[in-house]
């Protein structure tokens, strides 16, 4: 969310001024400088995926997931959620941590892959 404030000052003494007032009571200069700030809150959003495959196949054998993901349930989840997940086709392991970001809640899953359905 941004915040956006407005200062107006004099341009001879500095002072602080109102935005309609004019000129400066302590001065009388007319000139004025603005200094506008605009405030957002930034939130790291990168993630990795990485994925291993073998020689002349076209699905992987193994994937590593880590990082901010958007929820497609924007209702349950706004702020989306932090996943790190490992996929391991070769030895038939599944393993996933989810933690919703609004409330710091971490789900965990560890199973076969093979038992895993979404």
């Amino acid at each position: 969310m941004k915040k956006i404030t407005k200062k107006v000052y004099c341009q001879k003494c500095g002072k602080e001024l109102k935005a309609d007032e004019k000129p400066c009571p302590i001065c009388g200069l007319f000139n004025r400088n603005v200094k506008l700030t605009i405030e957002e809150e930034l939130k790291p959003r990168s993630s990795l995926k990485v994925r291993q495959k073998r020689r002349g196949w076209r699905k992987f054998i193994r994937e590593i997931i880590q990082g901010w993901f958007p929820s497609g349930d924007k209702r349950k989840y706004p702020k989306g959620i932090e996943k790190k997940r490992i996929t391991d086709k070769e030895k038939d392991y599944y393993k996933e941590e989810v933690k919703d970001l609004k409330t710091g809640k971490i789900t965990k899953t560890e199973e076969l892959l093979s038992k895993h359905r979404h």
